[in-house]
């Protein structure tokens, strides 16, 4: 039940709840990316080919769910959330697309490269800030269905750490290219970084359309 007395009709309730296991699809992912970033830091292993396949498979997974989704919103040409409802589909695919390339650059610096000091210590803030980003994102959607206020205090946490990502991201830049690293491990390592902000501007971007779809439920 809504927290304004009104149900969900069943067409926009079966799609919010095939959200929920998208983004838990997508979290998943981006804790697999997130143990391995702290695996690396912490120096105990490498980033092996059944990691890859694992992150593969539910990257798979999320395209199958992705696809279902896009099929029951092409259905409910009645649906006046229908619009926003695709593009926080959109967002939230990417969110897996980007975990499974971190996973791929990370994969190919953390045998070769391990960092130290004060840039250590940023990439792990950087990687607990999204990995908290998504989390929020996920109970954001599942609140859509329960409670709109909370849902919406989901939505402006996102965007409050969508800007610390931005400035951790900022910092690890500075930090990173007066460093003596080999050019290729140098350019593998920031196009993680920026993926990792690329997911972290998807999150606001998915937060903005989750404020959205909360005051249109509320109309």
């Amino acid at each position: 039940m809504l927290d304004n007395d009104r149900f969900l009709n069943s067409e926009l309730s079966n799609i919010t709840q095939m959200l929920e296991e998208h983004f838990r699809a997508a979290l998943s992912a981006s804790k697999m990316v997130n143990n391995a970033v702290n695996d690396w830091l912490a120096g105990k292993s490498n980033i092996t080919a059944e990691d890859l396949r694992t992150i593969a498979n539910l990257e798979e997974k999320g395209d199958d769910l992705k696809h279902t989704i896009l099929i029951e919103l092409a259905k409910a040409n009645t649906l006046m959330q229908r619009e926003d409802l695709l593009r926080l589909v959109h967002y939230n695919d990417k969110l897996t697309d980007g975990a499974e390339w971190c996973m791929y650059h990370l994969a190919a610096i953390a045998g070769s490269w391990n960092p130290e000091g004060e840039l250590k210590e940023k990439i792990a803030k950087m990687s607990e800030l999204v990995i908290e980003e998504i989390t929020q994102q996920r109970e954001a959607v599942r609140f859509l269905s329960i409670n709109m206020d909370e849902s919406m205090k989901r939505a402006d946490d996102i965007c409050k750490l969508e800007k610390q990502v931005d400035v951790v991201q900022r910092e690890i830049v500075t930090l990173l290219y007066p460093a003596s690293i080999p050019l290729a491990i140098l350019l593998r390592f920031r196009d993680f970084i920026n993926m990792m902000e690329d997911i972290a501007n998807f999150g606001e971007d998915a937060a903005i359309t989750i404020r959205t779809l909360s005051l249109t439920l509320n109309m």
